[in-house]
C-alpha cells in the first residue's frame, strides 16, 4: 500500500480539480458556441423558430393523414378548452392540442402531440369576407398592436385601414410601431396574454399570416401583436 504525505495528496487534489474545471469549461464552450449559432440564425431570420416548429409538427401529422399541398398552415394551441365548449366542432380538443388550419383546402386538423394522435378533421369555409374574430364584441374587446417588421414603409397604417374596413365589433387597434428587425418575411400573430390562442389563429387568417409563440420584439400592452412581414401586399 502506497502512503502519501499531505503535500502529495494536495497536489493530486489540485490536478484533479483543474482537470474537472477544464472539462466543464470545454462543455460550456461547446454549449455557448451552439447557442451563439442559434442566436445569430434567429437574428438573421426571426421566424426561424416558429417555422421550424410548424415544419416538425406538419411532418408528424403527415405520417397520420394525407395533408393538403401547396400552402402553409396556420397553427394554434388549445390553452383553455373551456373557451371552446360552445363550439361543437372543437368538442374533442384538450389543452395542449394543436389546431392545424389549411385555409385554401378548407380543412382543420386537431392533433395531440402528447400521444401523437390525430383527434379530428374539421371542414372549414374561410374567405376574406367571412372571417370574424369569435367571442369578441364591445363588452369583450380584443386589443391588437401592429408592428412593422418589413422594409415597406406605411404598411402598419395600411393594415389598420383594412382591419377597420372589416368592421369587426370589439376589435381595437391600440398601437402601431416599428420592429427591431425589418427581416420578417412572413406576417406573424402572437398571443401576448396566453389566453387568446383561438383569436390569434383567426387574426392570422384575417391578415394572411402565421401564429407564432415567441418573439424578440418588445411586447406592447395588448392582447395580440401582429408583426407585419414582407409578404403583406
Amino acid at each position: 500500500m502506497i502512503k502519501l504525505n499531505r503535500g502529495q495528496i494536495l497536489v493530486i487534489v489540485v490536478v484533479l480539480l483543474i482537470g474537472g474545471l477544464a472539462i466543464n469549461s470545454y462543455r460550456l464552450a461547446r454549449q455557448n458556441k451552439f447557442l451563439g449559432a442559434q442566436y445569430e440564425a434567429l437574428k438573421q431570420d426571426p421566424q426561424l423558430l416558429a417555422r421550424e416548429e410548424i415544419k416538425k409538427l406538419v411532418e408528424k401529422l403527415s405520417k397520420l393523414v394525407v395533408l393538403p399541398q401547396g400552402e402553409e398552415p396556420v397553427v394554434a394551441t388549445v390553452t383553455d378548452k373551456e373557451k371552446l365548449k360552445d363550439q361543437p366542432v372543437f368538442a374533442k380538443a384538450e389543452n395542449g392540442d394543436k389546431i392545424v388550419i389549411f385555409a385554401k383546402a378548407q380543412k382543420a386538423y386537431i392533433y395531440r402531440p402528447s400521444s401523437n394522435i390525430l383527434i379530428d378533421v374539421i371542414p372549414v369555409n374561410i374567405g376574406n369576407q367571412q372571417i370574424t374574430i369569435s367571442g369578441v364584441d364591445e363588452r369583450n374587446p380584443l386589443k391588437v398592436a401592429l408592428v412593422n417588421g418589413s422594409k415597406n414603409v406605411g404598411v402598419a397604417a395600411e393594415l389598420e385601414k383594412r382591419i377597420v374596413e372589416k368592421k369587426i365589433p370589439g376589435l381595437q387597434i391600440v398601437s402601431k410601431a416599428t420592429a427591431k428587425s425589418d427581416g420578417y418575411t412572413k406576417s406573424l400573430v402572437l398571443d401576448l396574454t396566453g389566453k387568446r390562442a383561438k383569436e390569434a389563429a383567426e387574426m392570422a387568417l384575417l391578415v394572411g399570416g402565421e401564429v407564432a409563440t415567441e418573439s424578440a420584439e418588445t411586447w406592447p400592452k395588448a392582447d395580440l401583436m401582429v408583426i407585419i412581414g414582407a409578404d403583406f401586399k
